[in-house]
């Protein structure tokens, strides 16, 4: 086993939006177990690759859980961590002996290590490799040649659940049922039902013109406003379900047959099973590189920004279309508002009281992506706060108490 640790604590670091600290960091006493149950109980040797001088602390806690350690050296060519690990890698399939059986599992979600893997263990009985799986690479020709892993979800790795803010290999569950066949609430147990249930249906908004219509949703602001909102990380029966959203759009759509032109952008990479997913449903998916520099940079709402400048969307090229965003930054408003008014409709889903106030933007209609667009199963534990203007008091006591 083999775990490079740049790696692992940088992308950790993207999916806390903070650096991670002693608190936030795998346990790594906890992989020994990860090992014997998907591994068997043959005993095996564990290195840790991290930069050099590292930290003496950190070390002697390695080395007394019975990890051995090298050591990179970010200057030298060929000397990264990654570079070290396929060497060693390398030096352990030349050593095979021809009848011994052997597994390889690596922790890294370096793009280059993990496709030379099947080539440098070509002798190994099984090759395996563990991270954060919505930053693995979207390659589909090596899923049949590495088992990969999720360092929270499989190994269980972390003391406590991390707020993860992009979708995760069993977000790929949501699609797996034909979308044509009747729609099921994800948040409603199947068994509860007596009978399927019926698919929202919406009505179409009456057309005054034909007009293109673009739905544009920032993946990351969906995840992370759902999150608060439950309290938890979202998972897959409890995120909205995207073919009805997609549905909704249409409803609301001037063109012809009410077609849709949908962009899903979210954070690089991205899962590659969600992403067929989206595909799937019509949607074009759009991965947004985040800035290392800066974690909490809001880089998906920042391209959704500059998208909204395109002279497509302006109405400098063409009729000017309908536009629907699925985001609540105020950057995202600014920018849907500065498109000049050529008659067109511009609207922002998701949780309106989440979203800048009204009547700041009053070109911009906010929709509910729950009470509008019907897209979740069961009702979210939503606060809206009491309207001092408009409550009855003997109700909200009984309420509180």
């Amino acid at each position: 086993m083999f775990i490079d640790g740049p790696s692992i604590d940088g992308t950790l670091g993207r999916v806390i939006g903070q650096p991670p600290g002693p608190d936030t960091r795998p346990d790594w006493r906890r992989l020994e177990s990860f090992v014997k149950q998907n591994c068997g109980p043959a005993p095996y040797t564990a290195t840790f690759v991290f930069w050099a001088p590292g930290q003496q602390g950190f070390m002697h806690f390695l080395q007394s859980s019975g990890f051995m350690i090298a050591l990179g050296d970010r200057f030298v060519p060929g000397q990264s961590c990654a570079d070290l690990i396929r060497e060693r890698v390398a030096r352990l399939n030349d050593a095979a002996l021809a009848d011994q059986e052997w597994q390889i599992i690596v922790g890294t979600h370096n793009e280059d290590l993990i496709a030379d893997l099947p080539r440098l263990a070509d002798q190994a009985d099984r090759v395996s490799v563990f991270g954060f799986t919505e930053f693995m690479p979207d390659a589909p020709e090596l899923e049949d040649q590495i088992d990969f892993y999720d360092i929270e979800d499989d190994a269980q790795l972390f003391r406590s659940p991390l707020p993860r803010v992009e979708f995760e290999d069993d977000a790929e569950a949501l699609f797996e049922a034909d979308t044509s066949a009747p729609f099921q609430p994800p948040l409603v147990e199947p068994q509860a039902l007596e009978q399927p249930v019926a698919p929202p249906t919406f009505q179409r908004l009456e057309s005054d013109g034909v007009r293109d219509f673009y739905l544009i949703v920032d993946g990351r602001s969906i995840e992370k406003e759902l999150g608060e909102i439950l309290g938890e990380k979202p998972n897959p029966g409890t995120r909205p379900d995207w073919g009805t959203v997609l549905d909704f759009a249409r409803s609301r759509s001037q063109s012809v047959d009410g077609d849709v032109r949908a962009l899903f952008a979210h954070i690089a990479p991205g899962h590659a099973g969600f992403r067929r997913a989206l595909k799937d449903l019509g949607y074009t998916s759009s991965p947004v590189r985040p800035d290392d520099s800066q974690p909490m940079r809001p880089v998906v709402e920042e391209f959704i920004c500059g998208l909204l400048g395109a002279k497509t969307l302006s109405g400098e090229i063409g009729e000017a279309p309908d536009i629907m965003v699925l985001g609540h930054g105020p950057a995202m408003f600014e920018a849907l508002s500065s498109i000049p008014d050529h008659g067109q409709r511009l609207c922002a889903l998701g949780f309106p009281e989440r979203m800048p106030p009204l009547e700041f933007y009053p070109r911009i209609e906010q929709l509910d992506i729950e009470r509008d667009a019907q897209a979740f199963g069961a009702e979210l534990p939503r606060e809206f706060g009491v309207d001092v203007d408009d409550f009855d008091p003997d109700e909200e006591l009984a309420r509180l108490f």
